[in-house]
């Protein structure tokens, strides 16, 4: 399935009401209506993104787990991005991406179970939801049952760092389709998301008319990724870089990843990249490297295991080290504001001794 192509618009038609209406009215110039429009998408999705909240100071995305915060807003989640996601068409763009799925099918990052209803179950075997957070994966739950009654799905409660569940395969392959959608945002590390996501998918079985390099991209395994980050514009780049601090200790997202360089970095095939709002919404396609085909395979997914396993081992001691950083800063804040505390009394003292 292609990516949305804008409806061309139908030519204005006058009708007699508008030819009899009076001199003095006036149509408002294009640019400015233009201009008003853009403005108006990019405040719109700056309020889905970001809330001001002066926490942000110098914050190393490499060394700082903000996930966490999702923990805290599962249950407004979704009060607070619905209105933005489906008027600047986030909805819409979900609902083209889940609905290539085919086969049998993991979600990662799950999050409330915002694609819970595009699945098309005439081509989707089975189906798998994950994420680490257990009151987003609760939301996920009551929404499944809502929106898919009927239909049978798998939940689980973990990182997709970890081992991947495996699949309802029943010769063990792996996933077809491997779903995410604004998932990059808040991985401690991004590329070995992908990476790991990766060793889930299924490998490609040439068969005698097909090979792993001619076949139909629709039919291939493949990872599908819904992602917002980085801009085609400087200006805009700049302020998601000045608020983004704040932003991931507010909401748990780092929005200024160049999600094109993450792909690139994880080591997967990139089949496409797409881009929307100013740049900003990222839609790709990725499937496994060519060393991760035939013989090869084995070997891929032990180098790849080794290193998700030592990076979180890394990223552990980062965590470490900066909990100490954070417990000694705070011990000194509270010390500089008990003395604070006790010059103000002191002048009170001074004040009343002197009357």
């Amino acid at each position: 399935m292609s990516w949305p192509t804008q409806r061309p618009k139908k030519p204005f038609q006058p009708t007699a009401t508008a030819s009899a209406a009076p001199q003095s009215a006036r149509k408002l110039p294009r640019p400015v209506f233009i201009g008003g429009f853009l403005l108006g998408v990019v405040t719109c999705y700056g309020i889905y993104s970001y809330k001001a909240t002066g926490l942000g100071e110098d914050v190393d995305p490499s060394t700082f787990d903000v996930s966490c915060r999702y923990n805290a807003t599962a249950s407004t989640f979704d009060r607070d991005v619905d209105f933005t996601e489906r008027w600047t068409g986030i909805v819409r763009l979900r609902q083209e991406l889940v609905e290539q799925a085919r086969g049998h099918v993991l979600e990662a990052a799950v999050g409330t179970g915002r694609n819970s209803a595009f699945y098309d179950f005439d081509r989707v075997k089975s189906l798998t939801l994950l994420d680490q957070s257990q009151e987003m994966m609760e939301v996920a739950k009551a929404r499944w049952q809502e929106t898919n009654p009927n239909e049978p799905c798998r939940f689980f409660i973990q990182s997709a760092l970890d081992p991947l569940p495996a699949s309802l395969d029943s010769e063990d392959r792996g996933y077809d389709t491997i779903i995410a959608t604004m998932s990059l945002c808040s991985t401690p590390m991004p590329q070995l998301f992908l990476r790991d996501l990766a060793t889930g998918l299924a490998p490609l079985i040439p068969t005698a008319s097909t090979n792993c390099t001619d076949a139909d991209p629709i039919l291939r395994p493949r990872i599908l990724l819904l992602e917002h980050g980085r801009s085609h514009y400087s200006w805009l780049n700049k302020l998601l870089d000045v608020t983004a601090p704040s932003h991931a200790l507010e909401h748990g997202c780092w929005w200024n990843r160049d999600i094109g360089q993450i792909a690139r970095e994880s080591g997967l095939k990139v089949l496409d990249i797409r881009r929307k709002h100013f740049g900003t919404t990222w839609r790709l396609e990725l499937e496994l490297p060519d060393e991760a085909q035939g013989s090869g395979r084995q070997h891929w997914l032990a180098d790849t295991r080794e290193k998700i396993v030592q990076s979180k081992a890394d990223f552990e001691q980062k965590q470490s080290e900066l909990g100490k950083q954070m417990k000694e800063q705070d011990e000194v804040r509270r010390r500089d504001a008990d003395l604070e505390k006790w010059r103000r009394d002191q002048r009170e003292k001074m004040k009343k001794g002197g009357n």
